[in-house]
């Protein structure tokens, strides 16, 4: 059985990146004010926009890309959370492989961050690739490198776009309903949800001994 495990909202909780991120922003401009302007505005209206509106409130003199630059590319202050270094060390018994989207220094920065080298085998990061879910192809990497293997099973907070090639391609899909993140409110449509990562765990010991 191979356990294939999506990023953001799933192994960690995004919205520590983007106070990571934040935060960095408001060392750069050297005050702390810019820091609470930009999570009270994210936390009200959303991720869209918040560089540029930051800018004309305080009318700073700075370059939007520098600002898009410092939170894509900084060194994440993250860490895994119990549960899921718990589902991480299980999953260790078994082929192990990652999917995720997103710009490619930025998603292996967060990987590195998390120390998922110790359990991570084979990640694939979709930008890499030039591709992203929920096109077929990354998932077909993953087949490839564990050709031997009949069983995939993927693991994602996302149903809007991480099942369907799931689904097609016969793996299993558990969805985690992260309770903090953006996917919260939509339906799942796939084999199992929790809303627990330690759930995880008791799915995929009954799905190694099928």
């Amino acid at each position: 059985m191979v356990i294939v495990f999506d990023l953001d909202d799933t192994l960690y909780d995004e919205i520590d990146f983007v106070k990571s991120g934040f935060k960095e922003i408001a060392n750069y401009l050297k005050d702390e004010k810019y820091y609470n302007f930009m999570y009270e505005l994210f936390e009200s209206e959303g991720s869209g926009r918040v560089f540029n509106k930051l800018i004309n409130k305080f009318d700073l003199d700075v370059d939007i890309n520098k600002l898009i630059e410092i939170y894509r590319f900084h060194n994440p202050d993250i860490v895994l959370s119990t549960e899921s270094l718990e589902l991480l060390n299980f999953s260790k018994d078994f082929k192990t492989a990652l999917i995720s989207d997103g710009h490619y220094i930025m998603q292996k920065n967060k990987f590195d961050a998390l120390g998922l080298d110790e359990f991570i085998e084979y990640p694939i990061f979709t930008d890499f690739y030039q591709t992203k879910k929920p096109a077929l192809k990354p998932y077909q990497i993953v087949m490839e490198k564990f050709n031997d293997e009949k069983k995939f099973v993927y693991i994602s907070d996302n149903p809007k776009k991480d099942f369907k090639a799931v689904k097609e391609l016969g793996w299993t899909g558990i969805r985690y309903k992260n309770r903090v993140g953006i996917y919260k409110d939509f339906e799942t449509d796939t084999d199992y949800e929790v809303e627990k990562r330690e759930d995880i765990i008791n799915i995929l010991r009954n799905l190694s001994n099928e």
